[in-house]
């Protein structure tokens, strides 16, 4: 081992150490050649050099000064080469720094010429071969107002073009995803709270679904979503209706109604108002599944029963767990309805699972069934602009579907933004037959999420019928009615369990959870008297001395205390405040020095937060208080 290898891996161990025993443990099957030309170094692989012959630093240079350069930028370097990219990356960047090299004969050539040490071991400099580590990385640095850069050299594109155009479509799944992950936590947590409390006296009449795990064991489960292909397999549905479990998602079930077909379950877990997908329908005789945060009118509908999932991947529903003091490490969910479905299926001990009208994609110009919710969407080639767009047939129906607001304008807006976010995500993704078809980036980032969820549950099996629409490894592509033929008449439905929850157990926690909240309101009201003491100091003193940092210190150590130490542990303020939080990291990170504009800034952020803290942590804390009360 040399010593600048050993000098590199030493430093990598330091912060990643299985991927410095890879390093150490590989063995270079293709050697990178080294060659020196114009009075620079270079990698040749594959005949290809890795970078610029004539100026590999000047080219490097000019990469990085093309980037945004702030302290919240993320820079993805895609191959290391000899480092040159690299290594101006990391004595430059403001903000984050990804080396991704996927090509271990490569990155350890590079570890074995180039002492990298002092790059590697930067507070902001990660180094990974694999594309979902480089993914986590991009996560946890990501935020609502920042996108991941990649910087690479041409040659890396060579290398690989088709590799490439892959790793780029599945950065963008990526970043698509973390970004709605960011908005989702922005604000999504404090309404799913509000929700969350809303429902509780509903909740305590409501059986968790895991109470009946394996009920239907051995059993056939058909999960039908709205997608256009649905129409193409509804008389078989009818057929072998006696032979199958049916789980049926909200958006479908105008469909399976019109074709008087009574599912097992409707699943609905949005938190939205979306109970026009089911006005008008008899639901009498159908089992309900839904969110414990689930918009309350859902609750309204007089269903034979209601079962709740409660997502473990929710955050909110952390909350209701620790509360009620039950386990809910059976419920996965991963945002999507159909998910959670599948899901379902699982927890109740089907063995085959399958999927109908799961096409994740548009196919022959229809966005969703033709009797569904949303069935006035059309995705169409626009010949002018040559490209594919969404339009709806009927506008005003359209508007209909998508909101119950009275106010005409509000529900134009809506049908609107709709319309424009549908647009903007719009994507393409392998089809069943091997073409690119398109689709939004939303169900884009539902086929992986689907792939794994087959791949750890692999001891049953599971379908899908689309045969049109996006590829899902893991699933049998199979004509329904193939997938139904050995399937058998189920005799028993009825679900029965004595299943009840400790209601006194559970008032006694709410009053806990209110006395903790009370905690956190001391610090807010110090927060806030050292906000007026800096916006005092800063009318009399006009510009930053030693009492205006010092004040500010204090309020910074506040500030993290509260939205670190104190939100960590108290998972309620957490999500009372992480939208104004999201919003203060980022003003915090990019705030390069201290002026006197840039601290009246972070002094209004700050105020923000604590003045918002303070109203909703009264609302909260009375909200329990009339739930609790509420508890029978």
């Amino acid at each position: 081992m040399s010593n600048i290898f050993k000098k590199n891996i030493e430093a990598l161990a330091l912060k990643d150490n299985e991927l410095a025993l890879k390093l150490t443990s590989h063995i270079i099957t293709e050697i990178p050649q080294l060659v020196q030309e114009n009075g620079f170094y270079n990698l040749i692989y594959k005949k290809i050099p890795l970078h610029n012959p004539k100026n590999p630093l000047g080219e490097a240079l000019e990469i990085f000064s093309k980037a945004q350069n702030e302290p919240v930028a993320i820079h993805l370097i895609y191959g290391i080469g000899l480092g040159y990219l690299f290594q101006v990356a990391a004595k430059n960047s403001l903000g984050t720094i990804i080396l991704y090299e996927p090509d271990l004969n490569i990155l350890k050539t590079a570890f074995t010429l180039v002492d990298f040490s002092e790059d590697i071991l930067k507070k902001n400099v990660y180094i990974t071969d694999s594309l979902d580590k480089a993914g986590e990385y991009i996560y946890q640095k990501s935020n609502i107002k920042n996108i991941p850069l990649m910087l690479t050299t041409t040659a890396y594109r060579k290398l690989n073009e088709t590799g490439f155009n892959e790793l780029v479509a599945e950065l963008q799944r990526m970043v698509g995803s973390y970004g709605m992950d960011l908005r989702y936590t922005k604000d999504k947590f404090y309404p799913l709270l509000k929700k969350l409390i809303i429902n509780m006296p509903a909740l305590i009449q409501e059986t968790p679904l895991a109470e009946f795990k394996d009920f239907y064991k051995g059993k056939t489960a058909v999960v039908v979503s709205a997608g256009p292909t649905l129409d193409r397999n509804i008389e078989t549905i009818k057929k072998y209706r006696d032979n199958i479990v049916l789980f049926v998602v909200g958006t479908a079930m105008k469909t399976i109604a019109r074709h008087n077909i009574t599912p097992d379950f409707l699943c609905i877990i949005e938190a939205n108002d979306c109970s026009k997908q089911i006005t008008g329908l008899d639901v009498s005789n159908i089992n309900f599944i839904t969110e414990a945060f689930s918009h309350p009118n859902l609750r309204k509908f007089e269903f034979k029963n209601i079962y709740t999932h409660i997502s473990a991947n929710q955050p909110v529903n952390f909350f209701w767990k620790d509360i009620a003091e039950i386990d809910i490490s059976e419920y996965w969910s991963k945002g999507t309805v159909s998910y959670a479905a599948l899901n379902c299926a699982r927890i109740l001990g089907c063995s085959k699972i399958v999927l109908v009208g799961q096409d994740l994609a548009y196919i022959e110009g229809q966005c969703y069934s033709k009797d569904s919710a949303y069935k006035d969407l059309e995705c169409r080639f626009n010949e002018e602009t040559k490209k594919w767009e969404i339009t709806a047939r009927d506008f005003d129906n359209f508007c209909a579907s998508l909101s119950n607001s009275p106010n005409e304008e509000n529900r134009i807006k809506t049908a609107k933004k709709r319309l424009a976010d549908l647009n903007n995500s719009l994507y393409y993704v392998k089809g069943i037959n091997g073409d690119m078809i398109p689709t939004e980036s939303v169900y884009a980032a539902f086929i992986k999420p689907l792939k794994e969820f087959a791949e750890h549950f692999n001891d049953r099996e599971y379908i899908n019928t689309s045969l049109i629409g996006a590829q899902i490894d893991g699933y049998k592509n199979m004509p329904l009615e193939e997938a139904l033929a050995d399937t058998q008449k189920i005799n028993n439905r009825e679900l029965k369990c004595n299943f009840r929850y400790n209601i006194d157990k559970i008032k006694t926690n709410i009053k806990a959870s209110i006395d903790g909240l009370a905690d956190g309101e001391k610090q807010l009201k110090e927060g806030q008297r050292l906000v007026k003491t800096l916006n005092n100091d800063l009318k009399r003193y006009r510009t930053i001395n030693s009492e205006i940092l010092k004040t500010l210190k204090k309020l910074s150590l506040n500030y993290v205390n509260l939205s670190t130490v104190f939100a960590k542990k108290n998972l309620l303020f957490d999500f009372i405040t992480t939208a104004e939080r999201i919003d203060l990291d980022y003003e915090m990170k990019m705030t390069k020095e201290f002026t006197v504009q840039t601290v009246e800034n972070l002094s209004e952020k700050l105020n923000i937060y604590y003045t918002n803290a303070e109203k909703r942590l009264a609302y909260v804390s009375a909200l329990l208080l009339k739930t609790c009360e509420d508890l029978k």
